[in-house]
């Protein structure tokens, strides 16, 4: 009897396809890719173990799969959280930065980066940023260079932590942002100020300019990655790209 696919079979296998994709992009750069490779080894084992009815391994493993599940919820808890939050962030919501807010910015960066002036900004695109403005003091202040520039000058009291941007307006500031994982390696050589935007960036959809106290160089961090050394006229092209150019 040949088998003749229905609407309802293409629509079934798009929207599996679809689902492994969507899985395999929100995995993909981060730890549990390596969990899901271990997952499938261990699940190939089990297979071969009852095919071939080894009875010890079969129960070993199958007594394994069932702790592990529960080990795995806690180790991977702060991936298993991004992973929903990536799903359940919102995809309608404005971005509203105007093209002086980045002029703004990015002048204050550049003269900080000069005098090698520390600096951590996030800005605001998809993902509320709420939780961690909390964190800081709120200002609610229209975004100029020189007022940027005197919220992370030395010895100010708002200049360590991280400011929150969100359209033209500064949120708050002296905000805490959370460190990325240095069980990776990738940037272990980092400091905390480059830490915390790989953090908030993994967390969350933001942007995030970093300016090296050390180096004098500036750097954004997006999707928990860190872009290399950027000029001014490249600081400006790229948040051009991620803020105005990038669909959701």
């Amino acid at each position: 009897m040949t088998a003749i696919l229905t609407l309802k079979d293409v629509l079934d296998i798009l929207l599996v396809a679809t689902l492994i994709y969507q899985g395999y992009q929100l995995l993909s750069g981060t730890r549990a890719m390596n969990l899901l490779r271990g997952l499938v080894v261990f699940g190939v084992a089990w297979f071969l173990s009852r095919l071939l009815q080894l009875t010890t391994l079969n129960f070993l493993l199958g007594e394994a799969a069932t702790v592990g599940l529960f080990a795995l919820i806690v180790v991977f808890q702060p991936e298993l959280r991004q992973v929903l939050e990536r799903v359940g962030r919102a995809r309608v919501r404005e971005t509203r930065q105007t093209g002086a807010t980045l002029q703004e910015l990015t002048r204050a960066l550049e003269r900080m980066a000069e005098r090698k002036i520390g600096a951590l900004v996030a800005f605001e695109r998809r993902t509320p940023l709420g939780e961690y403005a909390a964190t800081g003091v709120r200002l609610d202040a229209l975004v100029s260079a020189p007022f940027v520039e005197a919220l992370f000058a030395r010895n100010a009291p708002l200049h360590d932590g991280g400011v929150i941007v969100s359209g033209d307006r500064i949120v708050a500031a002296a905000c805490l942002f959370p460190l990325q994982n240095l069980q990776d390696g990738v940037y272990k050589r980092y400091g905390t100020r480059h830490r915390a935007a790989l953090g908030i960036s993994e967390a969350t959809d933001a942007v995030v300019m970093v300016v090296s106290e050390e180096r004098g160089s500036i750097r954004i961090a997006h999707g928990g990655r860190l872009s290399p050394d950027l000029t001014g006229s490249e600081l400006r092209e790229r948040l051009r790209e991620l803020i105005y150019e990038e669909q959701p």
